[in-house]
């Protein structure tokens, strides 16, 4: 036998040299032999300690050859000291709860380093190894576990330890198997953190690591596995701030390895503020004094120096001041290109500054913070403009806000200094002006003509105040897709650029993003990276406390955002409307005495701050209303409606009033319910949804803010329902939501119409199987006059495109082929082709893989073939911008094809969009669709349709035909939405 076999034992009494014991580590790494003899090894060792309580037995003489020797006594010490080092680092024990292995202990052998850097909590494997991969770029490497233990640990049922094992030996999707069969401790939750942390979920492993942390604050894997998804996040600080926590912990070999890497995660985001923060001190001593910059400033902060270079010039009282700046100027224009900055200094330099230098002198005052009366203001402007001094005119205007009002000024003086930078800075306020006027469309227009223009001319940090806009306004109008898509770019743009005030303006955004679309994990740490980014900068730290406190308050935890709404520094900046929200809402759910009265005084201090735009007056008159419902019901009723009505006369554009509308709506639905105004509650539904005034058959349900509403009239006109004061969404069970004497009133009718706000909307088993039912949205739009034989359009399979690796989906043959039949099949079913057929179709059937990406779209879509420029998604929002003119039955026979969007202030979803597109009804499920059973029941769906059953009643019928034979069938996940 090869000698390095032979001191398996040694290694196990500990009685081999340092240098033999590293090389047998290595060794055992990689040899099915010696780690199945360590194995047995420890399995006797644990057998003797639990032995040990018994009286001690003579040690049976030994052969020659080396053989076990359980030398407990002397080994218990050595296996202690060396838990994070020698064993450890090559051996994980654990006691298998199987009832035939619940005796026998189990070795998972593993390698001396990690190949992993996640921490996983299994005790088999929860030890400490240094982390080690090559730096060759091969895939990651894997754990070499024997068979014999995987099958041994399925054996004994330890869900847990299989998962971690096959996670380990690279098969994460026999991982995530095992850990459906597992429990839901905050072990098992780190380790499914893990796993997901592992795919690149991160989202997903950082909502599991909340909930472990929720329960468990100091629970050393998940404080290791949240820092690790944070810095793969980008959130630095954050991260870094996690992995002290574990440093604190004083664990052996991972508390080092935690402050080692804080440090190490941290390093290059404090540099790079520094590095920003020192050009930005040289920068303001050159405008204020001349001060030379120091070396390297220019190619560290290019945008920042630009900016500044040109205040310099316009704070110049002389033209040697003016003249020092040309080295600054030509290396600015050979980072950028030309010489456009040399030749602004030369010709400046040049000017009459007998004329202009009190001028600049003025200027230089007014940066400074000295404030101009009005009058002063106004002959300063005519004096630049008199002496023909435009390019001052570029900074005073900003800095006695005389923008938008003189914006043809700007323009004016932008083309006279002939810099692509005052271009790109004059489309800016001109899209700032259209969003002053709520005119969100023609600013979106200017942005987007500007931007590329911007990146061609390489005008770095003034591209990012571009995007930003437009982030912003994308954000507004719940475009979240689109706001997540340019917000990473310009964060990306940022860090490139070493501009972290646009950096951390960015992560803010992204957290303001998450919080629209509902995702707390996410939004709660862009928050608190931008927080940690910023700590001196009053209005980043009242902004993220707030936002914090409306996240609790969203999770229905009052405690926690009254805490954190108590937490927003007194440093100086306005409280904002979230504030005043969170506490109007406090008032309501745990009223203390005061909080009305305060969330007066912070609104009033709000209504009185200048620009605000009509959607934001709205809301301010909206919370004031929800105030008055605390006070007096029938002057808070009053104001709602205000609010409803005034929104209704806005731009559907401005989100802001919708939210504001919705909001309104949700308030007024909830306080008729709660005082037993069910008939007045259904007709607010019904009103807010364009309905008809509903008579009999109709059904209304509501959550919000922790309380439940379900009213119905029956089938005899009968109001019925029943108000809940506390539910949170995470608890609700859909299928148990409508109480049984409202499901008896709603029992014999034909069909149920049903009125539902979010999360509801597009719920399936909101009601029984075996009712016919529909969610109601918008106008009725009825077929129109029948003009020959009736147009049906039939998309099936489809080429979709090869980088999404979604199998092939059997080939949909209708059992009744109509005369008017357009087919589109193959690579022929493109986007812009589907939606141009659909424009005249009766019928339009989509049968199509669908799909859930938020990099596409909030809602789900259907994946089409790709055109040329690649795109092959049907979106909700492409198929509202198009007219359905036959007000066709949609059947959506995709995957997720009726998931709904996160959006409190409307459902969003394909079928909406093709009810606003101008459907008559659309057919879908929020479910995954076996793709055998689609066609047939599809098919049968639409058979019974053309014989006259309205879509309600054809798709109970059909779903009680399957589930008679089979309970569970998918189909009782199908819904309709008319």
């Amino acid at each position: 036998m090869n000698e390095i076999h032979d001191q398996v034992h040694a290694f196990a009494d500990g009685e081999l040299e340092p240098a033999q014991a590293d090389a047998f580590r290595q060794h055992l790494g990689v040899c099915e032999q010696c780690q199945a003899e360590l194995g047995d090894i420890l399995q006797l060792q644990a057998m003797g300690e639990r032995l040990g309580a018994q009286p001690a037995v003579a040690p049976v003489e030994q052969p020659k050859a080396r053989a076990f020797r359980p030398a407990w006594r002397r080994r218990q010490t050595l296996l202690a000291v060396g838990l994070g080092g020698a064993l450890a680092a090559v051996m994980a024990l654990v006691v298998m709860s199987g009832p035939r292995l619940k005796e026998e202990p189990v070795a998972l052998a593993l390698a001396p380093t990690r190949s992993m850097e996640a921490r996983l909590s299994w005790q088999g494997a929860s030890g400490w190894r240094p982390y080690g991969v090559k730096r060759s770029g091969e895939e990651r490497p894997r754990e070499q576990l024997s068979l014999k233990v995987l099958a041994a640990l399925e054996e004994a049922r330890d869900w847990h330890g299989l998962a971690v094992a096959q996670l380990l030996a690279g098969e994460p999707g026999r991982a995530a198997e095992a850990l459906k069969q597992a429990g839901r401790s905050p072990g098992e939750d780190s380790d499914r953190a893990a796993l997901a942390l592992s795919r690149g979920a991160l989202e997903e492993a950082l909502v599991l690591l909340e909930g472990v942390l929720e329960s468990a604050p100091r629970h050393p894997a998940a404080l290791w596995n949240r820092a690790l998804v944070l810095r793969e996040l980008g959130l630095d600080l954050l991260s870094a701030e996690g992995f002290r926590q574990v440093a604190a912990l004083g664990e052996p070999g991972w508390s080092e390895e935690g402050r080692q890497r804080a440090e190490a995660v941290e390093r290059s985001t404090q540099q790079r503020q520094q590095r920003w923060k020192a050009a930005w001190e040289a920068c303001k001593a050159l405008a204020a004094q001349g001060t030379s910059l120091p070396e390297g400033t220019v190619r560290e902060a290019p945008g920042l120096v630009r900016k500044y270079l040109y205040l310099s010039a316009w704070s110049a009282p002389t033209a040697e001041r003016v003249r020092a700046l040309l080295p600054v100027a030509r290396e600015l224009d050979s980072t950028y290109g030309g010489q456009v900055l040399e030749h602004y200094v030369e010709r400046t330099a040049r000017r009459d500054f007998r004329t202009r230098g009190p001028l600049a002198t003025t200027f230089s005052q007014v940066l400074a913070g000295k404030a101009l009366e009005p009058a002063a203001a106004e002959r300063f402007l005519r004096g630049l403009e008199a002496a023909g001094e435009l390019d001052i005119l570029l900074g005073a205007l900003p800095l006695l806000n005389r923008l938008p009002a003189q914006l043809d000024v700007y323009a004016a003086a932008a083309r006279s200094v002939g810099d692509p930078w005052f271009d790109s800075s004059t489309q800016l306020q001109r899209a700032q002006a259209q969003v002053a006027a709520s005119r969100l469309a023609q600013a979106e227009q200017i942005l987007l003509e500007a931007l590329p223009a911007c990146e061609r001319l390489r005008l770095g940090s003034r591209c990012g105040e571009l995007e930003g806009l437009l982030t912003y306004i994308y954000r507004v109008q719940h475009r979240l897709v689109e706001a997540r898509e340019h917000a990473l770019r310009g964060l990306e743009r940022a860090r490139r650029l070493n501009d972290a005030d646009q950096e951390t303006r960015f992560i803010q955004d992204l957290g303001s993003i998450e919080y629209f679309r509902d995702a707390s994990a996410l939004a709660r740490a862009w928050l608190q990276e931008s927080a940690l980014r910023q700590p001196d900068y009053c209005r980043t730290q009242v902004y993220v406390a707030e936002t914090l406190a409306q996240l609790r308050l969203a999770e229905m935890r009052p405690a926690q955002a009254r805490a954190e709404l108590e937490r927003v520094p007194s440093c100086g900046a306005p409280r904002s409307m979230l504030s005043v929200y969170t506490l109007m809402e406090l008032a309501r759910q745990e009223p203390r005495p005061g909080d009305v009265e305060k969330a007066e005084r912070w609104l009033a201090e709000l209504r009185a701050q200048p620009g605000q735009r009509p959607g934001q007056r709205l809301v301010a008159d909206h919370v004031e209303g929800r105030l008055r419902l605390l006070q007096d019901r029938a002057q808070g009723q009053r104001l709602l409606r205000e609010v409803v009505a005034a929104a209704g006369r806005l731009p559907r554009e401005d989100t802001t009033a919708l939210k504001a509308r919705a909001d309104s709506y949700s308030a007024l639905i909830l306080d008729a319910g709660q005082a037993g105004g069910y008939a007045e509650a259904l007709a607010l539904f019904a009103e807010e949804a364009q309905g008809p005034a509903p008579e009999h058959c109709t059904l209304g349900v509501e959550l919000s803010e922790g309380r439940t509403l379900v009213v119905a009239r029956g089938a005899d006109g009968q109001p019925v329902g029943a108000y809940e004061a506390s539910r949170r969404a995470s608890e609700l069970d859909v299928g148990r939501l409508v109480p049984e004497p409202v499901l008896a009133a709603l029992r014999p009718c034909a069909s149920v119409s049903v009125y539902a706000r979010y999360p509801l909307h597009g719920r399936e088993g909101l009601l029984p199987a075996d009712f016919a039912w529909s969610y109601r949205r918008g106008l009725l739009h009825a077929a129109p006059p029948p003009t020959g034989t009736p147009r049906s359009l039939v998309v099936s399979d489809v080429a979709a495109p090869a980088a999404l690796a979604l199998p092939r989906l059997a080939a949909w043959t209708m059992a009744q082929q109509t005369p008017g039949r357009v087919d589109l099949i193959g690579a022929e079913a493109t986007p812009s082709r589907v939606l141009a057929e659909m424009a005249r179709s009766d019928e339009i059937d989509l049968h199509a893989h669908g799909l859930v990406n938020l990099g596409l779209s909030d809602a789900s879509l259907v994946v089409l073939a790709p055109e040329a420029d690649g795109h092959y998604a049907l979106t909700a929002g492409d198929v509202r911008r198009h007219r359905l003119e036959r007000a066709p039955v949609v059947l959506l026979a995709s995957c997720r094809a009726a998931r709904t969007a996160p959006y409190y202030h409307e459902p969003w979803s394909l079928p909406v969009a093709f009810l606003e597109a101008g459907a008559r009804a659309v057919i879908a499920s929020p479910a995954d669709i076996p793709d055998d059973e689609a066609g047939p029941f599809f098919d049968a769906v639409r058979a019974r349709i053309r014989a006259g059953e309205s879509p309600a009643v054809a798709v109970r019928n059909e779903r009680l035909r399957l589930l008679s034979s089979t309970p569970q069938s998918w189909a009782r996940t199908v819904v309709i939405f008319e």
